[in-house]
């Protein structure tokens, strides 16, 4: 007899063209995977009738719908698809520096002394390929660095492989640019994607079509001695017929990326690299509902809500400084990077909250280090009175031309305790103007502006 074997399986994903159409034949790709499981589900309704047999008089389905669960491992470009579907925006290219001879490298990163890395669409939270250093500064071209924190003129991180960056003066052809794509969920344009899943069985000749997927959350997880995993929960409205003859006849292949593991990856939290970190979970969750209807067999109706984030990571506890994060409400940047082994350009991805809460802060006790477990919920970037999208050169320049009067209204609250806003300790009171000509004057000012406006989880505001 016969038997179909979890090892022979396939796993083919499509994109639709739209809600209703069945993805092309041609659009098919095969998924790797832990396991992946999709079935059709109906709610079960019994009679409440009290019958003279004392036994159940009759049970009925209510609407089918579907659910999907793949459990994978996290990889470049897998499960990009699935990524931007939860997201709501397609994945487009990252940050581009050409060639420039304003920029410096220190020991803490980059610098340049005209145009700006924000304008050029870099950001924190992302990993940068350098080239174009010459003599003394070569060592820092072609490795992957990891960017903790990005202002207009500092670029501030390290090298993923460990190595640390030479100093070099500016003057050389530098070139900065950020490997393959990035998404996030955009302020305005959400884009909605739907799927057809099949599940081959060619031993038993039994192929199984899930039409109308939409990705519903993903959770990532991961621990210090161990693969990061990434899972993903689908939920639909249909199920074909099932056929002895496959749908996706011939369905592309899966991407031969490497896996990633903590033991080559990098924790920033507030702008900061962390080395206690002992795990890390993330959860991102669209919220899919499939509405029951009154006349169909099948749901018709599919809704989205918010995408919602939360998460916790432990710390070996060496200080009070994220209990007092949570007891404090302070709202930090948290950003992840994994490489898939440590070649200097290895395959990177990396996963950067710009805004999260710590929502609990609880510390165990044992003969052992102890622990806090940190809970948060990360949130969507400070509220502005009018949305920029950074991903556009408009964009961009608007929110460097933000970040730029944001400087000059912090260092008039930051003013009192610095040398040369003070006079007898007593405060200066300075307007805008007379901010402008101290940035002229003493350049380095604006770093320390700079550096506040990091830490401050509303510098956007206005």
């Amino acid at each position: 007899m016969t038997t179909a074997n979890g090892i022979d399986s396939l796993l083919v994903i499509g994109k639709q063209p739209a809600e209703g159409t069945k993805a092309l034949a041609a659009a098919g790709r095969l998924y790797p995977r832990v396991t992946a499981t999709f079935d059709t589900e109906a709610d079960k309704y019994s009679s409440n009738e009290i019958d003279p047999s004392q036994q159940q008089s009759d049970t009925r389905l209510g609407n089918f719908r579907t659910s999907g669960a793949i459990k994978g491992e996290a990889s470049c470009d897998t499960y990009a698809v699935l990524l931007a579907a939860l997201l709501r925006r397609d994945f487009t290219a990252g940050g581009t520096t050409a060639a420039q001879n304003t920029i410096a490298s220190g020991a803490m990163g980059l610098t340049r002394s005209a145009g700006s890395w924000l304008a050029d669409g870099h950001r924190a939270g992302t990993v940068v390929r350098i080239g174009g250093f010459l003599t003394t500064g070569a060592a820092n071209n072609g490795k992957n660095f990891f960017v903790k924190s990005a202002t207009a003129l500092k670029l501030a991180g390290q090298f993923m492989d460990g190595s640390a960056m030479t100093v070099k003066v500016e003057g050389d052809p530098v070139t900065v640019t950020a490997p393959g794509k990035r998404s996030f969920t955009p302020l305005t344009g959400h884009t909605t994607d739907w799927f057809t899943a099949e599940v081959q069985d060619p031993g038993i000749a039994v192929n199984r079509c899930f039409i109308d997927q939409l990705v519903s959350k993903v959770d990532v997880a991961v621990q210090p001695n161990g693969i990061t995993s990434m899972d993903f929960t689908l939920m639909g409205k249909l199920e074909g017929p099932t056929t002895p003859a496959a749908y996706f006849a011939a369905p592309a292949a899966t991407p031969g990326t490497g896996k990633f593991s903590s033991a080559t990856a990098m924790l920033s939290v507030a702008g900061i690299p962390s080395q206690i970190c002992t795990g890390m979970s993330l959860s991102l969750d669209g919220q899919v509902k499939i509405d029951p209807v009154i006349g169909s067999k099948f749901a018709t109706a599919a809704s989205r809500g918010k995408v919602v984030g939360s998460g916790q990571f432990t710390v070996l506890m060496q200080d009070s400084a994220y209990i007092d994060y949570f007891k404090q409400e302070v709202e930090l940047p948290l950003a992840y990077a994994m490489a898939a082994s440590t070649a200097p350009l290895a395959e990177v991805m990396t996963i950067a909250m710009g805004r999260i809460k710590i929502t609990s802060a609880k510390v165990d006790d044992g003969e052992k280090n102890k622990i806090v477990t940190c809970a948060f919920d990360y949130r969507k970037s400070a509220k502005r009175k009018t949305a920029i999208d950074a991903s556009t050169d408009e964009g961009s320049n608007q929110l460097v031309s933000v970040i730029d009067d944001n400087q000059k209204r912090m260092a008039l609250a930051v003013a009192v305790d610095w040398y040369g806003f003070t006079s007898n300790g007593a405060a200066v009171p300075f307007d805008k103007s007379m901010i402008d000509a101290a940035f002229d004057k003493y350049p380095t000012w604006q770093d320390r502006v700079t550096t506040a406006l990091e830490n401050d989880a509303n510098f956007l505001k206005v």
